[in-house]
C-alpha cells in the first residue's frame, strides 16, 4: 500500500538533495545581502530572512500522501539546524546567524581561545560557540493545535498595547510577522496542489492533492479540526519552522496525549475509521523515515542522526498511566514499517499497562530496537526536585537523544562535562596539559589516604565545572545579538507573557543542564585504588600510578587484580555505597552553582558517540582500562566488568537517588534474544524501581552479532539502539559493530 510513497520519497531525498539546498541558499543569500541595510537590528535581519525564504521557496508536494511539508530549503539529513550536515555550506536559514556569529569571537578573543583549548583537550562539549545555538530546540506545537498561528498572531497583537519598551514591541511584532510567514508558506502549498490537480489522473493522487489544496489554505493559520488536519499541522510546522528559523525543532510532542481528542471526535462523528487513522499514521511516519538511506554506512560522529522525535505513554495530568488507541497505533505502525525516524520515546513506570509494555517488548525481542524507554518513576521525582510543579513534571517529553524537556524552557542538552579529563590529568601528572587549558588540577601522587584522593577527585570535578560555567557565562550572554527566534519563542511558555525572545530571558526557566561523562570508570577506578592500595595494601600508590602511567605494560597481574575488584554495577554493597556517595557529592556541588542564564545547574549522566571518539584519545585509568579503550555510556557499567546477571545492575542503580539527575541519565542493557515476553515485562517493572531514567534496551546475543558481521545478508532487519539513535546493525562500520559487540550481555 505504501510502496509508491516510499519510492517517491526516496527518489527525491536520495538524489540531488545537497545541490538543491545549496542552490537555494546561494539564491537567497544574494537577495538578502542586497536587501540588507546598515543599522538593521538582529530581529529585522531575521524578518528579512523569513521574507526571502518565504518568497523564494518552491513547495515540493508528493502525490502519494496528503501531507504537505517539503520546502526544499534543507538537506534531507537536516533537522533545521543551519549547517548542511555532511556538507560544507550553510543553508538559507542560517543567513542571520552566519552574518553575526563573529560577535561571539570578537567580544573576547582570549576567552574564545580558552574555550578552544578546552575543546581540544575534550574537557567538555558545547553545541555552539558558548550556547547550544542550533539544536535541541523543543518546539511546542500545542498552541498551533489549540488556536492556530492566527490565534498566536492575535495573542501577540493584543499584547502590543502593553509594551514597556522598544524591545518588547519589536519582539511581539516579529511574532506576528513570523505567523504570517507560516501562513504564506502554507498558501503556496495550496496553490501548488491546485496546479498539480490540473494534470493528475490517478484517483488516489487526486484525492491527496485536493485535500492539500483545501487544507493548506487554512492550516496552520486556523487550528486543526480533524485528526488528519492535526497531523498535517505537525508535518508542516516541522519543516517550515526549521526552514525559517535556522534551528532544529526536535520533537512533535506527546502525540498520543495531544492528538487523542481529534481522533475520538472523528470516530464519534463517523468521519474516520481506526483503519483510516492507522493509514494516516503510517504515512506520517514514513515521510520522515524515508529522508535517508538506512543502509548508508555509519562511520562518523552522527551519520545516522536526524534529531526527530515524539513521545508516547507515561501518565496523564492526574498521574494515571496513559495508554490509548493512538499509543497502540503509533507503536503498531513503527513496528510494521520498522520506522527509525522519528525516534520513538516510550515513557513507562511500574504501573504501565501490560498491553503497552508487551507491544514495545515484542519488537525489541524480535531484534527491532527503535524505542528509547524512559522511566517515569525516576524522571518525575528528578523534575520535582529541580523545582518543576507536578503538572509540568508529569507532562515532560523526551527530545533529541535523551533530552528531558518541557514547554517552559529551551534547554542545552548537548552540553557534556568530561569528568574523566581532570581525573586523567591528575593521574598522569599532565602539567603541560594543565598549562594549556589554564586549570590547575590537584595531582594524586602525595595522597596519604583514600579520603584525600577522593577529596581531590571531587575538587577537580568542581574545578572543571567552574571553568565551563565561567566560559559559558562570559561568552554566552550575547546570543541575542547574533540571532533571534520569534517563531520558536512564541510557543515557549513565558515568552509571550514576558514579551521577550528566549535569547533575552523570555522563557519561564533559565536553568543549565550539564551531562556528566565518565562516572562508571571513575567509580571503578576509585574502588580499585581503595581496595588494592589503601585497604589490602597490595601496592603503594606510587607503584599503582606507575602501572597506570605505563598503560599497564609489564603490570598485567596488577591489571587483572584491578579488573577483579568490585565495581559499579556488580551489586556489591561497597561499590554501591561509593557510587551513591560520589553521585550525591556531585549533586551537592552542582546545587551550589548558578548557570549561564542565572538559573539552577542540573546534572545527568549521558554520553553520545564520544564513548569511542573521546575514549580513543584518553590515557589508561586505574580500573584496568588501557589507553584508547572505550568509555562507559552514561550510567552503564563498564564493559571491563563482566557482570553476568542483570539483577546486579538493577540493584546497583537502585542504590542511586534518581532525583539528583534532572538532566537525565542513560543505561545500556543487552538481554538474551530469546527472553520471553513476560520476562521482559518483569525486567522493566523492576527497572522502574531503580535510578534508570533513559533505558537503551537491546535483545540479542554476541553470537548473533558476530554472525551478522560475517553474513549481513541474513540480518537486514536487525536494528540496534547504538547510542542516541538506532540503526541497522549491518549499516554500522566495523568499528561501531565492534563497539556494540564489546558491550555486556546479561542473563
Amino acid at each position: 500500500m505504501f510502496d509508491e510513497l516510499r519510492r517517491e520519497l526516496y527518489d527525491f531525498y536520495l538524489h540531488g538533495d545537497a545541490e538543491r539546498a545549496k542552490a537555494f541558499a546561494d539564491k537567497c543569500y544574494a537577495i538578502m545581502d542586497e536587501r540588507f541595510v546598515d543599522g538593521m537590528s538582529v530581529t529585522e535581519q531575521k524578518l528579512l530572512q523569513y521574507d526571502v525564504i518565504t518568497e523564494c521557496f518552491e513547495p515540493k508536494i508528493f502525490r502519494n500522501t496528503p501531507f504537505f511539508y517539503e520546502t526544499g530549503v534543507l538537506t534531507s539529513l537536516s533537522d533545521g539546524a543551519r549547517h548542511a550536515k555532511g556538507h560544507s555550506f550553510v543553508q538559507a536559514n542560517g543567513w542571520v546567524y552566519n552574518r553575526n556569529k563573529h560577535l561571539f569571537i570578537d567580544q573576547d578573543k582570549a576567552l574564545y581561545e580558552r574555550k578552544k583549548a578546552h575543546s581540544r583537550e575534550m574537557l567538555y562539549l558545547i553545541c555552539g560557540p558558548y550556547n547550544d545555538t542550533s539544536q535541541h530546540f523543543n518546539f511546542n506545537c500545542r498552541p498551533f493545535l489549540k488556536i492556530g498561528a492566527g490565534g498566536i498572531y492575535e495573542k501577540a497583537k493584543r499584547k502590543l498595547s502593553h509594551t514597556k519598551n522598544e524591545g518588547e514591541r519589536e519582539f511581539l511584532e516579529a511574532v506576528c510577522h513570523g505567523m504570517l510567514s507560516l501562513k504564506h508558506m502554507a498558501e503556496k502549498f495550496a496553490k501548488k496542489a491546485d496546479l498539480m490537480l490540473e494534470s493528475e489522473n490517478d484517483p488516489e493522487c487526486r484525492k491527496n492533492l485536493a485535500l492539500i489544496a483545501d487544507t493548506a489554505k487554512r492550516i496552520p493559520w486556523e487550528a486543526p479540526k480533524t485528526f488528519y488536519e492535526a497531523l498535517a499541522t505537525l508535518s508542516f510546522l516541522r519543516t517550515a519552522m526549521g526552514s525559517l528559523e535556522g534551528v532544529g525543532p526536535n520533537t512533535f510532542g506527546r502525540l498520543d496525549k495531544d492528538l487523542i481528542s481529534f481522533y475520538k471526535s472523528d470516530i464519534e462523528k463517523d468521519i474516520l475509521t481506526k483503519e483510516q487513522a492507522y493509514a494516516l499514521i503510517c504515512q506520517f511516519l514514513l515521510i520522515w523515515d524515508c529522508h535517508y538511506d538506512h543502509d548508508m554506512p555509519m562511520e562518523g560522529y552522527a551519520d545516522h542522526e536526524l534529531e526527530n522525535t515524539y513521545t508516547l505513554g507515561g501518565c496523564d495530568d492526574n498521574g494515571a498511566p496513559l495508554y490509548n488507541e493512538l499509543t497502540e497505533l503509533f507503536l503498531q505502525a513503527t513496528n510494521e514499517h520498522k520506522i527509525i525516524f522519528p525516534k520513538i520515546k516510550c515513557r513507562f513506570s511500574k504501573d504501565s499497562p501490560k498491553e503497552y509494555l508487551d507491544i514495545i517488548n515484542k519488537s525489541i525481542i524480535d531484534g527491532i530496537t527503535t524505542v528509547l524507554l524512559q522511566n517515569d518513576d525516576a524522571t518525575i521525582p528528578a523534575l520535582l526536585r529541580a523545582g518543576r510543579p507536578l503538572r509540568e513534571a508529569r507532562d515532560y517529553m523526551v527530545s533529541g537523544c535523551w533530552d528531558i524537556v518541557t514547554n517552559q524552557e529551551k534547554s542545552d542538552h548537548g552540553s557534556y562535562l568530561n569528568l574523566l579529563k581532570p581525573f586523567e590529568f591528575s593521574l598522569h601528572n599532565l602539567q603541560d596539559k594543565m598549562d594549556a587549558v589554564g586549570i590547575r588540577f590537584e595531582c594524586f601522587d602525595e595522597c596519604k589516604s583514600f579520603e584525600e584522593l577522593y577529596g581531590k577527585t571531587l575538587h577537580n570535578c568542581e574545578l572543571l565545572l567552574d571553568a565551563k560555567l565561567e566560559v559559558q557565562t562570559k561568552g554566552g550572554q550575547i546570543f541575542h545579538k547574533v540571532d533571534r527566534f520569534p517563531i520558536f519563542s512564541s510557543t515557549l511558555e513565558g515568552c509571550l507573557e514576558n514579551r521577550a525572545d528566549f535569547t533575552v530571558g523570555g522563557a519561564k526557566y533559565h536553568d543549565d543542564y550539564q551531562l556528566l561523562f565518565g562516572f562508571p570508570n571513575i567509580v571503578d577506578s576509585l574502588m580499585a585504588i581503595k581496595t588494592l592500595v589503601f585497604d589490602r595494601k597490595r601496592y603503594s600508590l606510587a607503584e599503582y600510578l606507575h602501572a597506570v602511567r605505563s598503560n599497564w605494560e609489564g603490570y598485567e597481574k596488577m591489571r587483572l587484580e584491578a579488573l577483579h575488584c568490585h565495581g559499579w554495577g556488580d551489586g556489591n554493597e561497597d561499590s554501591c555505597a561509593l557510587a551513591n556517595r560520589f553521585n550525591n557529592d556531585l549533586y551537592e556541588i552542582f546545587s551550589r552553582k548558578t548557570g549561564m542564564y542565572g538559573g539552577k545547574v542540573h546534572m545527568g549522566h549521558l554520553t553520545y558517540t564520544e564513548i569511542r571518539w573521546w575514549g580513543e584519545k584518553t590515557l589508561a585509568t586505574p580500573d584496568g582500562r588501557r589507553s584508547g579503550d572505550y568509555f562507559s555510556q552514561g550510567l552503564t557499567p563498564s564493559r571491563l566488568k563482566k557482570i553476568p546477571c542483570v539483577n546486579d545492575v538493577i540493584n546497583s542503580l537502585a542504590a542511586l537517588d534518581p532525583s539528583t539527575m534532572a538532566a537525565n541519565s542513560v543505561v545500556n542493557i543487552i538481554l538474551p534474544s530469546k527472553i520471553p515476553l513476560e520476562g521482559c515485562e518483569g525486567f522493566l517493572r523492576a527497572a522502574a524501581d531503580s535510578a534508570i531514567q533513559s533505558l537503551q534496551l537491546n535483545c540479542t546475543s554476541k553470537k548473533e552479532l558476530l554472525d551478522a558481521q560475517k553474513h549481513p545478508e541474513k540480518y537486514q532487519n536487525l536494528i540496534i539502539r547504538v547510542t542516541g539513535f538506532s540503526a541497522k546493525f549491518t549499516s554500522l562500520s566495523k568499528g561501531w559493530q565492534d563497539e556494540v559487540i564489546s558491550r555486556n550481555f546479561y542473563e
